[in-house]
């Protein structure tokens, strides 16, 4: 098609009656062609839309198979003679054009009672194919649809001379073609069934009747066919290579585990590198409570009775110089997740001077991990760049789609029934996390507003009428959906500060199990890896290892201050 569909958002057979269509189509030498289309409207009532809408199909297949899009100028638009208010939509198939009143407040909408005749002027470009030594002009079934097909149609080519019509396979009595000059063609279409299909105009050329298209509109052109379906699939394709990425930072292996660092068990918290080491998995809570005593102990914050489940805690010394002017230098320079545990420990009531420090562990609630997950994320700078350039691509891709496909409303209306669709369910699942209103405005707008909000999306969804072009644009914009939603959910990247820091974190692992070389032993090195020891489970081969030196050495047993036996 390039003629037109005509109808209006209400109701067009009440309305109008299409009583006549006139088209002229000069086609130029560079294959573009300049169309002029008039209709005669009968308005049929006082009360109307105040316009009509022309559609143009941009999207046509060949004789191929493959599927092109024409470029498309408008030019003007005019009503009764005069230049006209009008909007141009987007859509798969091409433009859809109202022409007709503004509609505003104060505009007067209804086009008066008898007959109007809307133009539009416009431009058509590459109706020209190669086909070997010929070159091929295709009209394809411009001379389409008009409202119900209730108006006979008239079209007057003007083309280049020396062509030869290709006889259609399709209907040939569907229009009565007649030659008027050596360059000009009338097409006569009589009214007809909505359903029909016309066939296309075919008229072959020898090489070189029409400009040879240069490489750079053949770029274009090619760019031009694919444009919606590259963005469609560039949502879901960028997704899909973030979340790769992410998942590749969880298995890649540190390049060099020989070398180790002791100044990360003097930065970091044991708490912290027990996360870090089970990979942030929920048997790592309590390695990172276990570890956190040991710390405390080895700083004599307080005695312990072992380095187990059963230990109880015991002369808590940390307490006295938090209570007076001494405020304890010592004791914030500990790792606040350490802190917090020695907290929990002192709000245990004692017996005989102790503290079950498993009790301490079930009070807690997670407020470990939140300390633990403040402490990793000051490594990082600033915001996850990565995962905001992700949301925000996939986001500007969807909204093209959706303006390009003709769904930017219908996108709209089916992201709200699915936001409100996610504000009820945390209101059934998690009701705690929801701030509910707690004055009449926002109880209105939160228990009236909403349902009526929805109501109106859902009834828009359910009546919309799509084409059948849009609906795998409609499948892209979901998919870019739910492209942004895992996106979001998935963990920042670590950063190279904390790569490195889970690099130095399995090398000291490796020193702890005796797999490469690392500081020289003494008790003050045992005593300061211990609780990261203790957080990878590594506790028993360091501890073997260490005796081991002291047999070396021949020093007497070891017997800390800070352990005290049954």
């Amino acid at each position: 098609m390039f003629s037109a569909l005509l109808t209006s958002c209400g109701n067009f057979d009440a309305e109008f009656l299409v009583k006549s269509v006139k088209t002229t189509v000069e086609v130029s030498d560079d294959g573009s062609a300049e169309v002029s289309e008039n209709f005669a409207i009968a308005v049929k009532k006082s009360t109307n839309y105040g316009g009509v809408y022309v559609d143009i199909p941009q999207r046509f297949k060949d004789a191929s198979g493959n599927v092109h899009r024409r470029d498309f100028e408008l030019f003007s638009t005019r009503h009764d003679g005069r230049e006209e208010h009008h909007f141009v939509e987007q859509n798969v198939p091409g433009y859809s054009i109202y022409i007709g009143r503004e509609h505003c407040k104060r505009c007067p909408t209804n086009i008066p009672v008898g007959v109007s005749y809307i133009k539009i002027i416009y431009k058509l470009g590459r109706l020209v194919r190669e086909e070997g030594d010929r070159q091929v002009l295709v009209l394809p079934a411009y001379m389409g649809r008009v409202h119900d097909w209730s108006a006979e149609k008239t079209v007057v080519l003007t083309v280049p001379p020396g062509g030869v019509l290709r006889s259609s396979k399709l209907d040939p009595a569907a229009y009565e073609m007649t030659q008027n000059a050596p360059g000009e063609i009338e097409v006569s279409i009589a009214a007809g069934e909505p359903d029909r299909v016309l066939p296309d105009i075919e008229i072959e050329y020898p090489k070189g009747t029409f400009r040879q298209a240069t490489i750079g509109m053949q770029a274009r052109w090619w760019l031009s066919d694919h444009f919606l379906t590259s963005i469609s699939i560039g949502g879901p394709l960028i997704a899909g290579l973030f979340v790769a990425l992410r998942l590749r930072s969880k298995w890649q292996l540190p390049e060099n585990l020989a070398d180790v660092d002791t100044k990360v068990v003097r930065t970091t918290s044991p708490a912290l590198a027990a996360y870090l080491f089970w990979n942030w998995k929920e048997d790592a809570a309590k390695a990172a409570f276990l570890a956190s005593v040991c710390h405390l102990a080895v700083k004599r914050k307080f005695r312990i009775s072992g380095l187990n489940e059963d230990a109880e805690a015991s002369e808590l010394s940390a307490k006295k110089p938090r209570k007076g002017k001494v405020t304890g230098v010592r004791w914030y320079s500990l790792p606040a997740a350490s802190r917090l545990v020695f907290e929990q420990i002192e709000k245990e009531n004692p017996v005989d001077d102790r503290r079950r420090i498993m009790r301490a562990w079930n009070n807690l609630n997670g407020e470990l991990h939140k300390k633990v997950v403040e402490e990793y994320g000051r490594l990082s700078s600033g915001m996850d760049r990565s995962k905001l350039v992700t949301v925000l691509s996939v986001l500007v891709l969807s909204v093209g789609v959706a303006y390009f496909a003709g769904l930017l409303l219908y996108s709209v209306a089916v992201c709200g029934i699915l936001l409100m669709s996610l504000f009820v369910a945390m209101g059934i699942l998690r009701p705690e996390r929801i701030n509910w209103p707690n004055n009449f405005k926002d109880a209105f707008g939160l228990y009236i507003g909403l349902p009526v909000l929805a109501v109106i999306a859902l009834y828009y969804i359910t009546t919309a009428e799509l084409v059948s072009e849009q609906w795998p644009y409609v499948l892209a914009i979901l998919l870019d959906i739910a492209a942004v939603v895992v996106a979001l959910k998935m963990k920042r990247m670590p950063t190279p500060t904390q790569r490195q820091l889970r690099n130095n974190l399995l090398a000291l692992n490796r020193y702890f199990l005796g797999k490469i070389d690392g500081p020289k032993m003494s008790v003050e090195s045992y005593e300061r890896c211990l609780p990261f020891a203790i957080a990878f489970g590594a506790e028993q081969r360091w501890t073997e290892r260490f005796n081991q030196w002291l047999a070396s050495e021949n020093m007497d047993a070891y017997a800390p201050d800070w352990l005290k036996k049954s």
